[in-house]
């Protein structure tokens, strides 16, 4: 039984969809958590859809390298650069970042993996490896799950989500009638929660949340024990955002870091 959700399958249905707005949003969070972009060479670990490998070009930089497990979102990256920058100076290749032989032989200005790495089964593996992507003075921008006290029951839900498809429509319709009884609950409008949610977070409502109860392999990280042991292997955290934990009732927030490497 093949336990690994298929990311492929939901990037490729949501980059069909995105319109020039979707890219602007990209643009403001990459630009944000990684800083300036103009002339940098790129690696985007994880792309997915490609839509931070389009905002990094848009942003300045010179060259984009983006690299995904999964075949589908090579494709899909493939299709989203071509459409949004035809004439840039960019590659996309299936690789594991979890396999050296499989990464890029050189370094990068800008190394950038949002909400990526803890999917792959080792997540401070892939963490590590990534790092070594960094050359003198260059940036490490990534997106982890915070751990909360329901990681554990997350897991288990991930995994039984990602292994029966026939699972997933019941599955996320009690998830979404939850989340908004809740919201109302709380006096938060759901509806205009919804209508607004591309605005905010530059996504679809529903794809998110098929990531969110689908994403497995699943782990997560205390930030202080995410910037120890990054800076262990030679960077200092520049910024970060978004490092602390809720409850995880309804999902496991990502905490942002950009980390700098210290040159020796």
């Amino acid at each position: 039984m093949n336990a690994r959700y298929d990311f492929g399958r939901n990037w490729s249905e949501l980059a069909a969809r995105f319109e020039a707005e979707h890219l602007d949003r990209a643009c403001e969070d990459l630009g944000r958590l990684a800083g300036d972009l103009n002339g940098m060479t790129f690696l985007d670990i994880g792309c997915g859809s490609g839509l931070h490998s389009a905002a990094a070009l848009r942003l300045g930089a010179a060259k984009v390298t983006a690299l995904d497990y999964d075949a589908d979102c090579v494709e899909t990256t493939r299709a989203v650069l071509s459409r949004f920058a035809p004439d840039a100076d960019w590659t996309v290749e299936r690789a594991d970042i979890l396999d050296r032989s499989s990464l890029p032989t050189g370094t990068f200005d800008v190394v950038y993996s949002w909400g990526v790495l803890h999917h792959t089964g080792d997540m401070w593996t892939a963490i590590a490896n990534a790092a070594g992507l960094v050359g003198r003075s260059g940036r490490l921008g990534i997106a982890i799950y915070l751990k909360t006290p329901l990681c554990g029951l997350w897991t288990v839900e991930k995994r039984f989500y990602a292994s029966h498809r026939w699972v997933r429509p019941p599955i996320k319709a009690v998830f979404v009638s939850a989340y908004m009884v809740a919201r109302t609950l709380r006096h938060r409008d759901p509806i205009s929660f919804v209508r607004n949610y591309r605005a905010r977070r530059g996504m679809e409502f529903l794809a998110d949340v098929d990531d969110w109860l689908g994403g497995y392999p699943y782990q997560s990280a205390l930030a202080s024990e995410l910037e120890r042991t990054v800076e262990n292997l030679g960077f200092r955290t520049d910024r970060r955002f978004n490092v602390l934990p809720g409850i995880g009732l309804f999902g496991t927030g990502c905490g942002e870091w950009c980390f700098e490497r210290i040159d020796l």
